[in-house]
């Protein structure tokens, strides 16, 4: 069940808000740049888990105010934005270069939660290109500065990523006790997402060991903590982990009946990519059944989803889970002629940042000048030529 496996919530995560009180409309009406620069960190928290493709508009928006005012506090924003757009479109070394120029104003700037979670972002750049013992340091940083920041959160916030980077890098052991740490932590401060979360890696590791009935018990940890967060999104995430656990451990009518159930509460939040995800988990069950009539189905329906509301990844997903049971060239094709598209949208996404320095826009709002505006060039040097035959009577 490889296809479920992927759709897994891996900890990369950035310990976001599920519910976000502040909305881009505040972002509009704004007239402080400054203002306007914090409301973008604000929301990005959100867009880091429901709309990527946002962190690159938001990003390019405070970019094009930089070009105007040259604040720097605008520029140390817009590069985080864009830099964490960049690494979750697989532009990772692109990524790391603005992240780690954004982390060096708030590393002057002195405050910590801001540099406690920059340095969080360019450990996961780095755990991203493989480089663990960069990711280690990176991560170990963070935490760091965030035991100093008022945000008490800030200090465990990059103990899961560091439990990530321990488990790629092949030290199980140090993974796991990295992970209940950050849950002990997450549970002394009543962040009950992030003990969640917590439970979820515990169990993906059970699981990779083949350990199912371990696995079981930390999804249902997970479950019971995800209750307490009253999020809609954070419970069906976890129900949907129990459902795998359930799979594997061959009790696939019940795991049907979570996998149904997500499918629901995914209909009712109302959030189409992961809507999607719960109709190709379905698929995937059934595929892995055998049952490839039905499968097809619920993958037709992810595939319909995600072409009218223009995802492509979800619609690569759901194709390429297609070709486990066709393999025809029309199939192939159309994943190829996908994948060229969504580079030609990336391409096209990343050009918007190209934006004109002021002193090009300033040098283009001259030709809207009225006529007579230009004869101020023809009387300054007059002026200043009598100021100075003037002075120099003067002194005679």
């Amino acid at each position: 069940m490889n296809r479920i496996l992927i759709l897994f919530i891996l900890l990369l995560a950035f310990n976001v808000k599920t519910q976000n009180p502040i909305s881009y409309q505040s972002f509009i009406e704004t007239t402080s740049s400054k203002e306007k620069a914090i409301i973008a960190l604000e929301l990005s928290e959100h867009y880091h888990r429901f709309s990527v493709d946002s962190l690159n508009i938001i990003g390019v928006a405070l970019k094009e105010i930089y070009a105007l005012e040259n604040d720097p506090f605008v520029k140390a924003v817009y590069e985080r934005l864009l830099g964490s757009f960049d690494m979750k479109k697989g532009f990772v070394k692109d990524g790391l270069k603005m992240l780690e120029s954004s982390r060096s104003f708030f590393l002057n700037h002195g405050d910590n939660a801001l540099i406690s979670q920059a340095f969080n972002h360019t450990g996961l750049c780095y755990l991203l290109l493989s480089d663990f013992q960069k990711a280690k340091d990176n991560f170990n940083t963070s935490i760091k500065f965030g035991e100093d920041a008022q945000d008490k959160t800030m200090k465990f916030m990059a103990l899961i990523n560091l439990a990530q980077c321990h488990y790629l890098s092949g030290d199980t052991i140090s993974a796991q006790l990295y992970a209940k740490s950050y849950m002990t932590l997450s549970l002394k401060n009543e962040k009950y997402e992030s003990a969640a979360n917590a439970n979820s890696f515990l169990g993906q590791i059970a699981l990779d060991q083949k350990k199912n009935n371990l696995a079981m018990n930390y999804f249902e940890k997970q479950a019971e903590y995800a209750e307490k967060t009253k999020s809609p999104f954070t419970i069906s995430r976890a129900k949907n982990n129990l459902a795998i656990s359930l799979f594997f451990k061959g009790e696939t009518e019940h795991s049907l009946t979570l996998f149904q159930e997500v499918l629901q509460e995914r209909k009712d939040q109302g959030v189409i990519p992961y809507l999607c995800d719960a109709y190709l988990n379905i698929g995937s069950l059934y595929i892995e059944s055998k049952d490839y009539e039905i499968g097809n189905i619920y993958l037709d329906s992810s595939i319909f989803l995600a072409k009218n509301n223009n995802l492509l990844t979800n619609q690569i997903e759901a194709l390429e889970t297609k070709l486990e049971f066709d393999d025809s060239q029309a199939l192939k094709d159309e994943v190829r002629k996908l994948k060229g598209n969504q580079k030609l949208i990336l391409a096209e996404q990343r050009k918007l940042r190209n934006i004109k320095s002021s002193v090009t826009v300033n040098r283009g709002s001259i030709s809207t000048w009225p006529w007579y505006s230009y004869l101020i060039f023809i009387f300054i040097p007059i002026v200043v030529v009598l100021f100075f035959k003037n002075s120099l009577s003067d002194k005679g």
